[in-house]
């Protein structure tokens, strides 16, 4: 759990998620790939390929390889507010600055708490732009509540206007720059500054609670737990009979719908190229897909003892009991009967436990990558995820046991031979 816990410390977005990824592979004799670039790829051989600086594939070849390919994703990305290009609000009072909601954040849990900057900033260096990442740890922000004499409603529930309530308070001076903060910030010259992908930050990286430390506590478990899972799990593996594959996309929470979220072409871009290194053919990659099989891990909400109501009591998932598979009918996660079944023989293999999930009939519930990456490779898949409390708050809750099982159970996956079936039975071997 420690290592999780760095590895929050330094991931406030997707732009240093995708970084400390990077990282990791290379420590680990990966190898960085260019989509500009030609390919020659060997057996055996690790590879990773990036695409925006905030989304990354890394893939194993085996030396020995069956058909088909054994595909995990998650996401990078967590609900915050980014700031916008014309920064400033001034007010007589003061400047603030100016923020938009991405993704779907909970409102009042970012107010009264101190708050940090971090994305990138794109620079012009000689005839060149280069991206510069920033990580301003320093209480730069605060989105302040009103007091509750002039809010008697607050603990009724009140809405939160995203353009008046939420703007966060930077500077009691209202001629103070911000681009030149932030100049100053980065050791930057003002005038080099040309754009930027700036998000608000929760400092506060993360702890365990409760009184066993069967908690962890931290922003963005939604969904860096998970990446962390498939990325320890890629690392840990040595033999193995499939292409080992991870997904590690962005802007899952605003619909995936960019050139670097499971919407675009990035996997099947990047699939199809390993099959055309290899030799093959365009039918052989189709063949190939056929033999494979795609994990989506996105966390999920999991049961709160104080609000039983909004639960299926049957079918909720519990912190510290294991890896959850979730079903929905309506089609927003991937899994049905046969890949359901798959991935729980998996876990059983592994000597893990699973939960059975569904919301209750009259709740939505969330969705996941899982279904927006079929649209562009339609292979057999699997919802899977880890529950937590407060999703999508400013600081999060999950059962500090359950990573480890996601962590075995995705080893076992990625080392197994049992072959999944596009017929009517499951080889079992």
């Amino acid at each position: 759990m420690k290592e999780f816990l760095d590895f929050l410390s330094k991931t406030p977005t997707a732009f240093h998620a995708a970084e400390e990824i990077k990282k990791s592979l290379q420590a680990h004799g990966f190898q960085a790939l260019n989509e500009k670039d030609s390919w020659k790829l060997t057996p055996g051989g690790k590879y990773f390929v990036g695409r925006n600086m905030s989304s990354l594939i890394a893939f194993v070849l085996p030396k020995n390889r069956k058909k088909g390919y054994r595909i995990t994703a998650a996401h990078l990305d967590s609900p915050t507010f980014k700031i916008k290009p014309k920064a400033e609000v001034v007010r007589s009072s003061g400047t603030k600055l100016n923020v938009e909601v991405y993704g779907g954040p909970i409102f009042q849990s970012w107010m009264d708490r101190p708050l940090g900057i971090a994305g990138r900033v794109l620079v012009e260096k000689g005839s060149k732009v280069e991206a510069k990442l920033v990580n301003i740890s320093s209480p730069a922000l605060i989105i302040p509540n009103l007091p509750i004499h002039y809010n008697r409603n607050v603990n009724s529930g009140i809405e939160w206007n995203p353009q008046t309530d939420l703007l966060p308070f930077f500077s009691e001076n209202p001629n103070k720059s911000f681009k030149n903060w932030l100049a100053e910030q980065c050791h930057l010259e003002e005038k080099d500054i040309l754009n930027w992908d700036l998000y608000l930050t929760v400092l506060d990286r993360g702890m365990l609670a409760g009184a066993e430390s069967e908690y962890i506590v931290a922003p963005q478990i939604d969904n860096l737990e998970c990446s962390f899972g498939i990325l320890q799990a890629l690392l840990s593996v040595e033999e193995h009979p499939y292409i080992n594959v991870a997904a590690f996309f962005d802007n899952e929470e605003i619909g995936s719908s960019t050139m670097q979220g499971a919407a675009g072409t990035f996997l099947d871009n990047v699939l199809e190229r390993i099959s055309l290194s290899l030799g093959q053919s365009k039918e052989e990659y189709l063949r190939e897909l056929s033999h494979s099989f795609f994990v989506s891990c996105d966390n999920a909400q999991g049961f709160h003892s104080a609000h039983p109501e909004k639960y299926d009591e049957g079918n909720a998932c519990y912190l510290n009991k294991g890896i959850v598979i979730k079903n929905a009918a309506r089609g927003s996660y991937s899994t049905d009967a046969f890949s359901g079944a798959f991935f729980q023989e998996i876990c059983k293999k592994a000597g893990v436990s699973v939960q059975l999930n569904s919301n209750r009939s009259d709740i939505a519930g969330g969705s996941t990558l899982g279904v927006v990456s079929l649209r562009q490779v339609s292979i057999p898949s699997v919802d899977i995820g880890l529950a937590q409390l407060a999703m999508h708050s400013a600081y999060e809750t999950a059962g500090s046991k359950d990573l480890q099982d996601l962590i075995t159970a995705l080893k076992e996956y990625y080392t197994n031979s049992m072959h999944y079936p596009l017929e009517n039975q499951l080889d079992l071997e």
